[in-house]
């Protein structure tokens, strides 16, 4: 009986679940007809964003605290140097 229960749960669940996921209408992308598409070339007016890198200066080293499991399966804290 429960296993029934947990079926009927589940169908129900997923065909919710089904029915909320569709969308109505057309999408944008289902056209099939955006400029660039084809030609690469052409010109859409859209400026494509050029990011600069610049250096960053060098961080001073700094201490953190870990902890973990030795070898020996001891768990155990202590700082290291992060440079």
């Amino acid at each position: 009986m429960k296993a029934l229960l947990l079926t009927a749960a589940a169908v129900v669940a997923v065909s919710a679940m089904a029915v909320s996921a569709r969308a109505e209408g057309p999408r944008a992308s289902s056209e099939h007809n955006w400029p660039g598409m084809t030609d690469p070339n052409a010109v859409t007016g859209y400026a494509y964003p050029v990011y600069q890198v610049s250096s960053q200066p060098a961080a001073a080293p700094q201490f953190t605290w870990r902890e973990g499991y030795d070898h020996g399966g001891k768990w155990h804290g202590h700082w290291t140097l992060m440079q």
